[in-house]
């Protein structure tokens, strides 16, 4: 008797950072001269209440404002199936996968794809070549990957992080590359956080600030 697994109605997903901006939106001199300090502050500690603010409106957008590599991981390709089973396979599991072709990427922009990697049943790695079975959207926000007409999903039999996609986001590697309203809400909020250090909530500071307005701006609102 031929047996089949309960239909997933989401798809497991994780995303992890795994190289650094190698610069922040907004310099320390630049933040000194917002607040118009002299050069007594800890350059550490300016630095620190940057890079808070960056991740913070980072998350709240769910973007990258520089350069920076990220991983995500899925448990398989998308799709509204699941496989049959008769004691043995018959022919791969993605034979009878069906539905989206689409997989979104989730931290916007995407600049591109470095690697996917996908894994059998005892974890053996297969590096798959993106350009021959992907195509690359860097002009959505966020981001795409998508099946080619005609290809296959690589088999991804493992049950937990079947397949790991190595991807790079962010405006670019500069800070000019970032939208002016972007950097202003950076410095803005980091003036926040430094100035109300332990005093107010998250939340707080950005409304205050005027972060939150240049912010929501960028949000990717689905109709």
């Amino acid at each position: 008797m031929s047996i089949r697994h309960a239909v997933k109605i989401t798809n497991p997903r994780a995303s992890r950072l795994t190289v650094d901006p190698a610069v922040e939106p907004v310099s320390v001199d630049d933040l000194r001269t917002h607040l118009r300090i002299a050069g007594t502050s800890s350059d550490d500690e300016l630095l620190m209440v940057i890079i808070e603010a960056r991740m913070i409106i980072e998350q709240r957008l769910n973007a990258a404002l520089i350069t920076q590599s990220w991983q995500l991981t899925l448990d398989g390709w998308p799709s509204g199936a699941s496989p049959w089973w008769d004691g043995v396979r018959d022919g791969h599991v993605n034979m009878i996968a069906g539905g989206a072709a689409d997989i979104e990427i989730p931290r916007w922009p995407l600049q591109s794809i470095t690697s996917c990697t996908v894994y059998d049943e005892d974890s053996n790695s297969t590096a798959v070549v993106v350009a021959s079975v992907f195509d690359v959207d860097t002009q959505s926000l966020p981001g795409r990957l998508s099946l080619q007409s005609g290809a296959t999903w690589p088999v991804a039999l493992r049950a937990n992080n079947a397949i790991e996609i190595v991807y790079v986001a962010g405006y670019g590697a500069a800070a000019a590359d970032v939208p002016a309203d972007l950097r202003r809400a950076v410095k803005q909020l980091a003036s926040a956080l430094y100035t109300n250090r332990g005093d107010c909530s998250e939340a707080d500071m950005m409304k205050s600030s005027g972060a939150m307005t240049i912010v929501d701006q960028y949000r990717n609102r689905r109709i």
